[in-house]
């Protein structure tokens, strides 16, 4: 099948070139030009097979729409695909292919946050953990046994925020240990990962960051590792993406093992369930947080804050604070 420069799958392709020495410079994530691939080869490319860029109007967009719903896709899938068929639209603009961009039908997107632990649950799990580390009969995974390594990731993510896509991959070179000394001494990590969902600044950590962190050094330099291009966890595995699975399923074992792996409505936990236990135990605990400094920490917005992490907040939680005031009431 020919493609002249012009056609819809040529600028996609261009697109995606441009993503990879984005990645190549650190200004996004392999992961995104996985996925603008995924799209074009999955989605895209049936359907616009050879047609140029200006013969894409609201209407040839409102029956790709249909296509994707035919193919039973959820609204947030949906919603990724023609996420992609904009940035290539824009792409021809730019380009002086076409002028405009033609209006973009949007799903109607209903938000499914993740679900977290409870701080009853997360001991629990923390409990579990140590006592399958002990077992004589281990939790593993194609050869790889539980030990004390998922038991650091866990902790040190909770206590950094952390995505997993981002524990996978950062090294050691990534990680700053501030561990002053004194009557006002700071103790923290400073991350500075690669860029994830568009975010790049820096992280800092909780306080116990930093003796976790230590533990994880001392516990890969026995192995061999630890210098500071290695790989935090599972620094013997080249492939992150094998990496990841290989914790997934041994969390999700302990998972099981601890009978965590669903909440009591029956949503299903996952690595992902950590971070957002990590985030919603800010907002519950913390003195005086605001949300703002809370997300740029987080690599989040606000909007995401309160959209996928707050919906699991009760007013009574934060009780003591809501019939809080700054002088004494006159309501009585």
């Amino acid at each position: 099948m020919k493609y002249t420069p012009n056609s819809f799958v040529a600028v996609a392709e261009t697109l995606i070139r441009d993503a990879e020495i984005q990645c190549q410079i650190g200004e996004r994530s392999s992961t995104s030009v996985r996925d603008h691939r995924q799209r074009l080869e999955c989605y895209c490319r049936p359907f616009f097979k050879t047609m140029p860029v200006r013969d894409i109007d609201h209407r040839k967009l409102m029956d790709f729409r249909t296509e994707l719903v035919k193919r039973k896709l959820s609204s947030s899938s949906i919603l990724c695909i023609l996420s992609f068929v904009s940035q290539v639209l824009k792409l021809a603009v730019k380009d002086g292919i076409v002028r405009s961009v033609p209006s973009i039908p949007r799903p109607k997107q209903k938000d499914s946050p993740r679900p977290a632990f409870t701080r009853a649950e997360y001991a629990k799990l923390l409990k579990t953990l140590k006592a399958q580390e002990a077992a004589k009969t281990k939790i593993a995974f194609k050869g790889h046994e539980l030990d004390r390594e998922l038991r650091y990731a866990v902790t040190l993510m909770v206590n950094c925020f952390l995505r997993p896509g981002d524990l996978f991959r950062m090294k050691h070179h990534h990680i700053e240990v501030v561990d002053e000394t004194g009557k006002d001494a700071r103790h923290f990590l400073r991350m500075k990962l690669p860029s994830s969902k568009g975010h790049a600044t820096p992280i800092v950590s909780m306080k116990v960051g930093v003796p976790i962190y230590r533990r994880i050094q001392a516990y890969q330099k026995a192995k061999g590792f630890g210098a500071p291009a290695d790989y935090v966890f599972l620094p013997g595995i080249e492939n992150r993406t094998y990496a990841q699975e290989v914790f997934s399923r041994l969390f999700g074992q302990i998972l099981d093992a601890a009978e965590l792996r669903h909440t009591v409505s029956g949503e299903v936990r996952s690595l992902y369930s950590l971070r957002h236990y990590a985030i919603t135990a800010r907002l519950v605990n913390a003195d005086g947080l605001d949300v703002v400094t809370l997300a740029k920490n987080c690599r989040t917005s606000p909007e995401m804050i309160f959209r996928f992490y707050a919906h699991w907040l009760q007013p009574e939680q934060n009780l003591d604070l809501i019939q809080s005031f700054r002088r004494e009431s006159h309501y009585a």
